[in-house]
């Protein structure tokens, strides 16, 4: 994965997402929607095997994109991790 800034406004911003398709933009999206100070999270992809999704975020004033971002990243890893550790718990009966 690697991601490459297109636009930087204020309070906004646009990325691609190079490597990566719905999967992760929508567990991404639906992270953005339950913070508050996110006025909009949303992804388009315009060809699903050519063209890699760009990514939109833009938050309310007191909370930069790139911080939001970052929390609905962080908080995606600790789900996950706590998912791993319920299946290798349940899977171990």
């Amino acid at each position: 994965m690697e991601i490459e800034l297109i636009e930087k406004e204020d309070g906004g911003l646009l990325m691609k997402i190079v490597g990566e398709n719905h999967t992760l933009c929508n567990l991404l999206r639906a992270e953005l929607d339950k913070d508050e100070s996110v006025v909009s999270a949303s992804y388009n992809i315009e060809h699903p095997l050519t063209e890699s999704p760009k990514f939109y975020v833009k938050t309310k004033k007191g909370k930069s994109p790139k911080r939001a971002l970052t929390e609905a990243a962080g908080q995606i890893v600790e789900e996950l991790g706590d998912l791993r550790k319920q299946l290798q718990k349940a899977l171990k009966k």
